[in-house]
């Protein structure tokens, strides 16, 4: 499943048809307030009382990963230490809303979209993620994100570079598009030396919790599934900045040459993502990341 496999327009729902659906499948809830709703490119999540929310796919393609993503996950909510806003419940659909959704615990939390963390919760972050990183049984089902190699995003990334060249980077300064590139396919080429895990496939900006600076948690699990580890340590290093980069991987554990590699070629597939996605939060670290590893130049 690729990430540009999207169909028709992303889908609404309305408050009325959450309430319905919330109160019919989940009738411990059915005096909980709806609170503030949070859009996303392909789902949207609406805050449910003070300890749930749901989660909503918002395009046809994704409907099987909500199916599946509270099942998957169960197994290894008993041994993650670390906070998470993880899928605890499958809703069906109904109320005019045709896909599954996911009933989530709620973590009150800013993101590190809008809070950046702080240097001291970088081991914190890479020792959560290693918890995430066991080994994936044959067969396992896959991460859409994570499993499909470096090698199958490559048109995507051609698309992204000359998308991030024509809208340039901020201060009158320029994407050195040589140099990401190259960058790109040195990663692109590292061997897969590591074992396939269990992997979150969407350790983005907004998937990460930030209390004041301090790592308090991770969201948006639809993705879940098997595939190479790098691709969660490149979203990771999106989120820190270049010279916390060793405490990320210290909390993490050994990281073989290929696998740093694969994980920075990762790290600029999901840097160009988020200029495209024009969010101001996340184009901002977006270019904060390319800008420490000497790829922003001036006009």
């Amino acid at each position: 499943m690729s990430l540009g496999a999207r169909t028709g327009e992303p889908l609404a729902v309305t408050d009325e048809a959450v309430r319905a659906l919330v109160d019919e499948q989940f009738p411990h809830l059915a005096d909980q307030e709806l609170g503030r709703r949070y859009t996303l490119e392909d789902h949207f999540a609406i805050r449910i009382g003070d300890d749930h929310g749901a989660l909503f796919p918002r395009f046809a393609e994704d409907d099987e990963l909500f199916e599946r993503a509270t099942d998957l996950i169960a197994p290894h909510l008993r041994r993650w230490t670390f906070p998470t806003s993880a899928p605890v419940g499958t809703g069906r659909p109904g109320h005019g809303y045709p896909f599954h959704w996911t009933l989530v615990d709620w973590v009150s939390a800013s993101t590190a979209a809008f809070v950046p963390l702080h240097s001291h919760s970088a081991r914190a972050l890479g020792s959560a993620i290693r918890q995430v990183h066991v080994p994936a049984p044959a067969g396992a089902a896959r991460n859409p994100r994570t499993s499909l190699g470096l090698e199958s995003w490559g048109g995507e990334w051609e698309r992204l570079l000359a998308f991030a060249a024509l809208r340039g980077a901020p201060e009158n300064r320029t994407l050195n598009v040589e140099g990401a590139d190259a960058l790109f396919r040195i990663g692109a080429s590292a061997p897969l030396d590591a074992q396939w895990s269990w992997t979150h496939g969407r350790l983005e900006p907004r998937a990460i919790q930030s209390d004041r600076g301090t790592f308090c948690g991770i969201l948006i699990w639809h993705n879940f599934g098997a595939g190479d580890p790098a691709a969660d340590l490149g979203g990771a290093a999106t989120v820190v900045p270049l010279d916390m980069r060793d405490e990320l991987y210290g909390g993490y554990g050994d990281v073989t040459s290929a696998t740093a590699w694969r994980a920075q070629a990762y790290q600029l597939l999901a840097a160009l993502r988020y200029i495209e996605i024009d969010d101001p939060f996340m184009a901002r670290m977006a270019w904060e990341r390319l800008l420490e590893l000497g790829l922003a130049d001036e006009a």
